[in-house]
């Protein structure tokens, strides 16, 4: 590996990365792709130490591992190892938004299927269980009914009788209009918000919902604001959704690893071109 000023930590090269790649050797840096194998040689000091690694691993137990260990060896990633950490942990996200004031559905952790009952009860029907950690709606449940309640609990024991992919999160449930929106942010500042619309009660892409573009307006800039507060400056796909019966936008949850490549042929705003930008951006500031 040659010395770069800019690393792209990866798992594959899926075309958002192969666009970052492009976008900031556009930006005039040196820029090139790291893979697990080559991560060693970095932080050994094997080659001259890059500006900037940014992490973009598929695996959010490997983004954590690359980010960690190159913040030791003095190297800056981005996102940092702290924000990868929260945004890969739902559980841990709503703590932090709590303790920010950030509006978010009330959220609990369950440590055993009974606290998962007993979470439910609370909530009242329907409510939302979640694991902590997953994406593309994978194991989202929704529980309508108590027979629901207990066919999730019983197919689960039967798989996991130690317990041992707890906790999870157990969540009130949201009524939105048919749609969520998924807010693109870069350094502090948001770039493009998408609606993503769906007959699904789970709108995600990758469960087919439809993408659009609408404007990003003071109440998304505010809430962005709040969550780039709370995780520090990065490179974030913010989820929020809106309560049918009040109307109040709340944040659901926080990506940082957000995928853009499709949804830019639609809404044609170049992600990685802000991102390349914010990079070199924080490079010359750091060389001045």
């Amino acid at each position: 590996m040659t010395d770069a000023q800019v690393l792209l930590s990866v798992t594959m090269l899926r075309p958002d990365e192969k666009l970052i790649l492009g976008a900031l050797r556009d930006e005039g840096l040196t820029a090139q792709p790291l893979l697990m194998e080559d991560l060693a040689g970095v932080v050994a000091g094997h080659t001259g130490p890059p500006g900037l690694v940014l992490v973009r691993n598929l695996s959010h137990r490997e983004a954590i591992s690359v980010s960690r260990r190159l913040e030791h060896a003095a190297i800056p990633t981005f996102n940092r190892a702290a924000a990868i950490e929260t945004c890969n942990d739902k559980g841990l996200q709503s703590l932090i938004f709590a303790r920010h004031h950030i509006p978010h559905p009330a959220t609990r952790h369950a440590f055993s299927y009974d606290q998962v009952r007993s979470t439910v009860t609370e909530f009242g029907l329907p409510s939302v269980v979640k694991p902590v950690s997953g994406s593309w709606g994978r194991g989202v449940t929704k529980m309508t009914n108590v027979e629901c309640v207990e066919a999730w609990a019983g197919g689960r024991e039967s798989a996991d009788a130690a317990g041992k992919l707890f906790p999870v999160v157990v969540q009130e449930y949201i009524d939105k209009p048919g749609h969520d929106l998924r807010v693109v942010v870069v350094g502090r500042t948001p770039v493009v918000a998408i609606q993503r619309v769906s007959d699904n009660w789970r709108t995600n892409t990758h469960l087919g919902a439809e993408v659009q573009r609408v404007e990003i307006t003071a109440e998304i800039e505010k809430l962005c604001g709040q969550v780039v507060d709370a995780l520090g400056e990065g490179f974030y796909g913010v989820d929020l959704v809106e309560n049918r019966a009040t109307g109040e936008l709340l944040v659901l949850e926080v990506n940082a690893n957000p995928e853009f490549a499709r949804s830019s042929a639609v809404h044609g705003v170049n992600v990685a071109g802000h991102l390349a930008a914010y990079v070199a951006q924080q490079l010359a500031a750091v060389a001045a």
